[in-house]
């Protein structure tokens, strides 16, 4: 489980930090950070070898050339073995998407992503590791506004990674559930407003009726479009603007429990742990170390 003692409190000084082959470690035992890590291996001069293998919450995946890998914040991993130094790397915190709202729909779909591969989506991957490449070169160089040129690059993979769920997994789900490009529209529009507004007294009757749904089909819809029921969406929401708060050291953490939408402290330090393996006062102690 993710604890202090295999907490990885790893700073660093640029919007996107790129780790280059001869960085990335060949062995890294078992932690956990905050911020999002992509581990890439490049498909070009990729000779014969023995392949990376990295775990993550248990489950242990093979990288092959191509191959890309995301491990988001929270989660367990270690790098098993990458012995041939095969692997390219970024690191970000998901701050960089808070404020963009077009982002919003898609964040929980994206973290149900880890192992992409280049055998089942080659135009995928060979887009990301465009992106990747050109991120470490951009570092490499590290010119006048060489930051705002990487998150650039960062938000035009992500923009496509986003559009390769609507054009696929979204489109499924609506194929399955019987509606249309315009309910999932709708359901995205949901959930912006759901995150926007996440410390109100929202109820899936609201919800519902802010884009003209009933109760009993939105709650249905809602579930099959993003895996979460109602409540448990809203409460990760409010889980989430209570860490953005939590980086304040000035607010007392009973203040930001109202602040995030929960009625109670008890009900706040329940929650949070529940959600991120650690206290609310924890979780600040190792933001501001």
């Amino acid at each position: 489980m993710t604890s202090p003692k295999n907490f990885e409190d790893h700073h660093f000084n640029r919007i996107v930090n790129t780790i280059h082959p001869d960085s990335f470690p060949r062995q890294f035992p078992l932690h956990w950070h905050k911020y999002v890590e992509i581990a890439a291996y490049p498909d070009t001069g990729a000779a014969p070898g023995k392949p990376p293998v990295l775990r993550i919450n248990q489950n242990t995946y093979e990288l092959h050339p191509g191959d890309v890998l995301f491990i988001w914040p929270g989660e367990l991993h270690e790098t098993v073995s990458n012995e041939e130094n095969r692997i390219i790397g970024l690191q970000f915190n998901t701050s960089v998407f808070n404020d963009l709202p077009d982002f919003a729909p898609f964040m929980n779909l994206f973290r149900t992503f880890h192992h992409i591969r280049q055998v089942e989506n080659p135009s995928l991957t060979q887009s990301m590791l465009v992106h990747i490449r050109h991120m470490l070169s951009v570092q490499e160089r590290n010119e006048v506004f060489s930051g705002v040129e990487e998150l650039i690059c960062l938000y035009e993979m992500f923009m496509e990674f986003g559009t390769y769920i609507k054009e696929t997994v979204l489109k499924d789900t609506a194929r399955n559930a019987s509606v249309n490009n315009s309910t999932n529209d709708k359901i995205n529009v949901a959930c912006s407003y759901i995150i926007e507004n996440c410390e109100q007294e929202l109820t899936l009757e609201s919800v519902a009726d802010y884009i003209g749904f009933s109760s009993c089909y939105f709650s249905r819809i809602f579930k099959q479009a993003t895996g979460y029921n109602f409540v448990e969406y809203l409460t990760l929401q409010r889980v989430k603007r209570a860490q953005i708060l939590l980086s304040d050291s000035n607010l007392a953490i009973t203040d930001i429990s109202y602040q995030a939408g929960f009625k109670s402290i008890s009900t706040f330090n329940r929650v949070f742990k529940q959600y991120r393996d650690c206290s609310p006062r924890e979780y600040r102690k190792y933001y501001l170390t």
